[in-house]
């Protein structure tokens, strides 16, 4: 573990993780978040399953304060995967209202993530020419997708994309999500706008930092002018891309006022693109809480809360109390941990560690570049690699 961050003895109360926290209009139950993971468990249709039914709700019942469900796809064009949840239309409501609905009955407060893949996306799945901002293949699925085609994306497409992050949200509103999410990070459309790396537009949407972050700022003024404080608003940023020319933590001073002043009530720190892929889901080999001196640094701009994720890989949530207790972050995510083990904050509050099945840190979760159809882990029984 990083030496920045101290891990407190079994014995003490984990004080720091359950207090309550405000987020915009939203009361979290407490400290730790399930960040949203491109889990394929979706139907075919992007409609919700009863896999992703059980999944969200075992976290529900296993007392998680916030869980983050998606990414879930604003427009039908540019799909990476065949299972990917979708928010693009009306008909996904339904199904939407009673998931959220179930993880609410449970006492979690709950979230959706809105995503669009841009570049990083398959021709060969969706069957379109992939948008981006600049017209710069994606390293990595260039290799990969056969079919590989990506344009610069013109007004119209701009703005079709900016209203269909808006709708998005007010379908989400309208199922009874309590928080919605940007997703700003991991190479992903909107981080596409957002960073020097990706974006070399020559118009009001590249050069400058305020002409890169443009985007994400009308999206998110869009959202608050529909929904008003009817629901709180996150954006999900990669803190450094670790690729040259790329975000570095810095450049948030700059861009974290924009947010703010555009309407977020939550800032969510991760790192990495597709080119520096061990960023996006942390290795062993980087050890534990390797970017939680990003979100550090970055919470020193910001004046709403602050969520750490990374390899927060304790046993039980000595971890995450201890970033928190350093004042790193206001809330940390734990996605590895709870994959493993659903109920590791529910048992950690009880004293139960031993009873929890710990994370192995293999990896063996990310589908995306094992080439399995979808997420399995390595030590919960429920969601085992078949023949394992």
């Amino acid at each position: 573990m990083n030496q920045d961050v101290k891990v407190k003895s079994k014995s003490e109360s984990y004080g720091h993780v359950f207090r309550e926290l405000k987020v915009g209009p939203v009361t979290l139950p407490n400290r730790i978040l399930f960040p949203t993971w491109q889990l394929n468990y979706a139907e075919t249709d992007g409609s919700v399953s009863g896999k992703l039914m059980k999944f969200f709700t075992d976290l529900a019942d296993g007392g998680c304060g916030l869980i983050m469900t998606g990414c879930a796809v604003v427009a039908p064009g540019g799909i990476p995967f065949n299972r990917v949840m979708h928010i693009d239309a009306d008909k996904y409501i339904p199904g939407l209202k009673k998931l959220f609905a179930a993880i609410k009955e449970r006492g979690a407060a709950v979230g959706l993530q809105m995503v669009h893949y841009g570049r990083q996306s398959s021709t060969s799945v969706s069957g379109d020419v992939l948008m981006a901002p600049s017209a710069i293949p994606c390293p990595v699925m260039s290799k990969y997708d056969p079919q590989y085609q990506v344009r610069e994306m013109t007004a119209e497409d701009i703005e079709y994309i900016r209203n269909a992050f808006i709708d998005a949200a007010g379908r989400a509103a309208e199922a009874g999500a309590d928080v919605v999410e940007v997703h700003a990070c991991h190479g992903y459309l909107l981080n596409e706008f957002l960073s020097p790396y990706s974006n070399k537009r020559t118009d009001a949407y590249g050069g400058s930092v305020e002409n890169r972050a443009r985007l994400i700022v009308e999206i998110i003024e869009g959202i608050r002018a529909r929904l008003i404080d009817r629901i709180a608003v996150s954006v999900r940023v990669s803190g450094d891309e670790f690729v040259e020319g790329g975000l570095k933590p810095g450049d948030f001073k700059e861009i974290v006022p924009m947010f703010e002043k555009a309407g977020i009530d939550m800032i969510h720190v991760s790192a990495g693109v597709y080119e520096s892929m061990e960023r996006i889901v942390p290795p062993k080999s980087l050890g534990l809480t390797p970017h939680v001196y990003i979100a550090g640094r970055i919470k020193q701009f910001s004046a709403v809360p602050v969520c750490a994720v990374g390899s927060i890989l304790s046993r039980g949530l000595e971890g995450a109390d201890a970033v928190l207790a350093d004042g790193k972050a206001d809330l940390c995510a734990l996605g590895r941990a709870q994959m493993a083990d659903p109920y590791l904050v529910k048992k950690s509050r009880a004293g139960r560690e031993d009873e929890i099945n710990q994370c192995k840190h293999c990896n063996s979760c990310t589908f995306w570049t094992t080439g399995d159809p979808e997420v399995y882990c390595a030590v919960n029984p429920d969601y085992k690699k078949p023949g394992l």
